[in-house]
């Protein structure tokens, strides 16, 4: 049975797959884990003037320690912000959402109920992008804005310039994109580069390599934005990975028992590298061959991914790989290029995390989960012969769409 911890979801890291003791380090998560039962004493974050005073649920003494303890924790920021030419303008927006961090039950309880409750009001073929996304979401944005009039309420105790309302309210919103850009970009992935097939057929997606944000994105709830992004078919998700992170969902929905986690997605996980998962179960037909196969931030460099990199290269798969920066993107590209892939799409995300972070121990290191995608299928190069692959002309390309068409109707 899943079992949902919305607890820990927003502070889950997304490039470092940091361990619970190393992302409690980070000096937002630490004041809010230390100070909840202040700031938010029932659960609800609360403004100083209730706190506080004449009439405060907290004496004097507290409020001073709560004053300190923002200015301790904005001292440990400004250390964790060395700003240089190349990330100054970055920092500008870095610096106002790690305040909004420090504040407990920042993005509220209701948000994993509401995304799964809100109907898309357009095509999803029309949601290009967040500015979109979010005039959808106007029962998300609403709490959103009065959670940010009760932060900005707090502002004078960090001693930090005030960016107003409007700028909390912005970075509020640019925490809700670091949570839901995976479903989204998983989804749009899904929508843009599968076969077509005909209404209520499934689509089969892949994601390797998965750790705890792709299984918080199961446990909260949030993957049903990848079925609003496809709402005319069914998803079957499988997650592979050795992952501590995977563990508990292999154990819960293994290939051999797949869960019915949405009346139109079928979760199944294992415990294992992609290309020991592929031999077991897709080469003996146990396990159907993907649409599309996908990776959040791969390190390619890392030895295990060289044989499940040319595995779906000879196999001819769709493969869909995010980075969270240019250089990690470009370093992809590098790995790619030498085992000669044959390129669908690469360039910017529109559903990168607008939430954008600096690495502490190098200040020129600034990311964004997934502001990057490429999209691969086959090599250029035959590698038994080593000559290149032709391309075939736009006529042919456009009578095979026509055929496809005829097909289709047909089949109607």
């Amino acid at each position: 049975m899943l079992v949902v911890r919305q607890s820990n979801w927003i502070r889950s890291s997304n490039m470092s797959r940091a361990a619970p003791s190393e992302a409690s380090k980070y000096p937002p998560t630490e004041f809010s884990l230390k100070y909840t039962k202040v700031l938010a004493p029932d659960g609800k974050l609360e403004t100083p003037e209730k706190l506080f005073g004449e009439g405060g649920r907290f004496d004097k003494d507290v409020e001073e320690k709560t004053k300190l303890a923002f200015k301790v924790t904005m001292k440990k920021l400004e250390k964790y912000n060395t700003a240089s030419e190349f990330n100054k303008e970055h920092l500008v927006t870095a610096k106002v959402d790690q305040i909004v961090e420090c504040f407990p039950n920042t993005l509220l309880k209701l948000l994993p109920n509401t995304i799964q409750k809100t109907k898309w009001s357009k095509k999803s073929k029309e949601v290009e992008n967040w500015d979109i996304w979010w005039s959808m979401h106007g029962k998300i944005l609403a709490p959103l804005q009065a959670q940010a009039e009760i932060i900005h309420k707090w502002w004078e105790f960090t001693g930090k310039p005030d960016p107003g309302v409007d700028e909390v309210t912005n970075g509020l919103k640019r925490l809700v994109t670091g949570v839901l850009t995976h479903p989204m970009t998983i989804g749009k992935a899904i929508s843009a580069y599968t076969p077509k097939r005909k209404k209520d057929k499934p689509k089969s997606i892949h994601l390797i390599g998965t750790d705890t944000p792709e299984a918080t994105m199961i446990y909260a709830g949030f993957y049903t934005e990848i079925l609003s992004c496809n709402p005319l078919h069914p998803i079957k998700l499988t997650m592979v990975s050795p992952s501590q992170g995977n563990k508990q969902l292999s154990k819960d929905c293994g290939p051999n028992n797949p869960m019915l986690i949405n009346d139109r997605c079928k979760l199944t996980a294992w415990d294992g590298l992609y290309h020991d998962f592929w031999e077991r179960y897709i080469t003996t037909q146990k396990v159907e061959v993907p649409d599309i196969v996908m990776a959040i931030h791969p390190h390619l460099e890392g030895e295990f991914w060289g044989p499940t990199v040319d595995m779906l290269l000879d196999e001819n798969i769709v493969t869909c790989f995010t980075a969270f920066n240019e250089e990690h993107f470009k370093q992809a590209l590098e790995r790619l290029d030498y085992v000669f892939a044959k390129y669908i799409f690469k360039g910017v995300n529109p559903w990168v995390s607008g939430h954008v972070k600096q690495t502490p121990h190098d200040p020129n290191m600034i990311w964004a989960s997934n502001q990057y995608m490429i999209v691969f299928k086959g090599r250029t190069v035959d590698m038994k012969t080593l000559t290149l692959i032709e391309e075939p002309t736009e006529e042919v390309l456009a009578e095979a769409e026509d055929e496809f068409e005829r097909l289709l109707n047909e089949g109607n």
